[in-house]
């Protein structure tokens, strides 16, 4: 069982002070003095830059010969570092700058948090600092803008985990803040005129051709006519835009003759999507199935399908698992919902960053794309599972 350095400090600290404790205890109770005896954990301040540092004279743990050393590393994983004795622990800052999980994005953005918080579990004690740095809509320029300031006056940033830029002056930032050195990944899209490490996304385009494919397999089950209304969101969100244009691509491809409508619109039209889509769903001639390619639009979908009575009546294909979604499914509001792992997606861009600066280690590829899959009402409690929901 692998317990934390400073927590092994802690115990043996709790160890000794308890025999000695008791020692004192005994001692004063053999010469009738009723007094009380306590152990008191302490912590240490040191100097980062004492000499003693860079060669270590006591040894931590059991001794080995070299070949079980070597046996023992390649079983649990661990780095061998021969000349470790006359080496300094790294000390790096890494900032992570993604959006703030608030309600305009609550599901998908939460998500990559947790990503992010299993990344800082996994490093713990490992010499990695992370600081997060979370920005609501429009705000994202304004934290990049803060985090370049810092770096002018000085203050040491080794890695920043960044969210994908969606205009220029965003860009502008990021590559600003390349040239002083930092090392960027990306997370939820790519800019690869950047100089960034790399980019950790979903495979966009796989989730638009398995949503259009999956509406042709209900629209042609049901045998009815193909009326698609489709929730676009974004075209300057990576993530949207590649969604939809995927969606609309296998269909041409396919000569798949439907009326598909786009509904644009994305977290700071709420209200607007949901009034627009209540008044379709009373028209004469309502879509017969609704496909929407990010996770509010799909809460939307779900709440215009119950306030209009609407709901089990018309085919729906979701984007992204969170608990509402899952609930929905559940009730049979929606048929399916295109999963695409934003946890994995952050963890996976925090890992990247983390071991490159920690051991030297340059991804294989520059841009990693996660899987996709489709949930039905059938499987949906193992996804959740799997998504910790």
């Amino acid at each position: 069982r692998r317990v934390l350095f400073r927590s092994a400090g802690a115990m043996s600290q709790g160890y000794i002070g308890y025999q000695l404790s008791q020692a004192i205890l005994n001692d004063l109770k053999s010469r009738d003095i009723m007094r009380s005896t306590a152990c008191i954990v302490t912590q240490t301040v040191v100097d980062e830059d004492d000499p003693a540092f860079q060669n270590p004279t006591k040894p931590v743990g059991a001794f080995m010969d070299e070949e079980t050393a070597k046996a023992k590393a390649e079983a649990m994983g661990y780095h061998r570092n021969t000349s470790a004795s006359s080496l300094r622990r790294k000390d790096i800052n890494l900032v992570f700058c993604l959006p703030r999980a608030s309600r305009e994005g609550a599901y998908f953005f939460r998500y990559l948090w947790e990503g992010c918080n299993r990344f800082e579990q996994e490093v713990i004690d490992q010499g990695i600092t992370v600081e997060r740095v979370e920005f609501g809509v429009g705000g994202y320029a304004d934290a990049l803008e803060q985090i370049d300031e810092r770096l002018q006056v000085g203050e040491k940033i080794d890695g920043l985990l960044a969210y994908a830029p969606g205009d220029d002056r965003a860009t502008e930032l990021l590559g600003q803040i390349a040239e002083a050195g930092v090392t960027i990944e990306l997370v939820d899209g790519d800019r690869p005129h950047l100089d960034r490490l790399g980019a950790s996304l979903a495979d966009y385009s796989t989730a638009g051709s398995l949503m259009a494919e999956q509406a042709v397999n209900l629209v042609h089950a049901a045998g009815v006519d193909a009326r698609v209304l489709l929730l676009a969101g974004d075209p300057y969100t990576d993530s949207h835009y590649l969604t939809a244009r995927a969606f609309h691509n296998y269909l041409r491809e396919r000569d798949i003759p439907w009326q598909v409508e786009d509904l644009a619109g994305a977290h700071a039209q709420v209200k607007q999507l949901k009034h627009e889509l209540e008044k379709r769903l009373s028209a004469p001639d309502a879509p017969e199935l609704i496909c929407s390619v990010f996770a509010v639009g799909s809460e939307v979908v779900a709440d215009a399908l119950v306030s209009s009575g609407k709901a089990g009546q018309v085919m729906v294909i979701g984007n992204d698992l969170f608990p509402e979604s899952a609930l929905a499914l559940r009730r049979g509001i929606f048929t399916n919902i295109v999963y695409k792992d934003p946890t994995s997606l952050a963890y996976r861009g925090a890992k990247t960053l983390g071991d490159y600066l920690l051991w030297g280690r340059t991804p294989t590829v520059p841009v990693q794309k996660g899987a996709v899959e489709m949930v039905f009402a059938s499987n949906v409690d193992r996804y959740c599972e799997l998504a910790g929901i």
